[in-house]
Formats: C-alpha cells, structure tokens, sequence
C-alpha cells in the first residue's frame, strides 16, 4: 500500500489568498471624517496666512504644504465617496471609463468647493 502525497492546488489556494475583501463600512467612514478634517485644518493653515508675508520666500513652506495636504486630503474623500456611491448603486451600465469620468468631476468639484471656502 503506497501513500501518494495530495497534490496542492497552487492555484486555488492563491485565489483564496488574493480574493478581495471589503473593509467594514464604519473604517472607511472615520477614514472619510479624517481626510476632511485634514483638508479644513489645511484650509485654516491657508487662511492664517498672512499676505504680508508673501514677499518672504522663507514663509512659503506652510501654506504650501497646506494645500498640498488639503488637495491630497479633499480628492482621496472624494474618491471614497465615489467609491461608496458606487458601490451602493451597483449601476450594471456604468463601466470604467463612466466611472472614472464621474470620480475626476468630483474631485474637481470638491477641490473647488474646499479652495474657495
């Protein structure tokens, strides 16, 4: 009686491995809260910039890397709230290309909407 080792389905058990996973809803909604925050603080760092000190190359850094982080801050919370819209409405008819288009016009719109606030 011989005893042959099972073979491993290689490809199975990385399947299992790589399958996608969801995360909970209430991470990605703190996630959310948190980016926005992060954009209002940056848009208060902006704002307590004194004009005066324009001239001044030297003070440049703050504000800079305000709306650097604001920017990054506001389009990530776009995008995951276009992510959450879309997962939400499961619309069989919208593919890449009609998801992409709606995800830039929001990250448009609430870059404008949180730099001209």
């Amino acid at each position: 009686m011989s005893s042959q080792p099972n073979p491993i389905d290689v490809e199975a058990l990385l399947a299992q491995a790589f399958a996608p996973v969801d995360p909970p809803e209430h991470l990605v909604s703190d996630l959310e809260v948190r980016l926005n925050r992060i954009s209002v603080l940056a848009a208060d760092q902006i704002d307590a910039w004194e004009a005066g000190a324009f001239h001044d190359p030297r003070t440049w850094v703050r504000p800079a890397t305000a709306l650097a982080v604001g920017t990054a801050a506001a389009g990530a919370a776009a995008v995951l709230g276009v992510r959450r819209q879309r997962s939400r409405q499961q619309a069989a008819a919208a593919g890449p290309v009609v998801f992409a288009r709606k995800a830039i016009e929001t990250i448009g719109s609430e870059v404008t909407r949180r730099l001209g606030s």
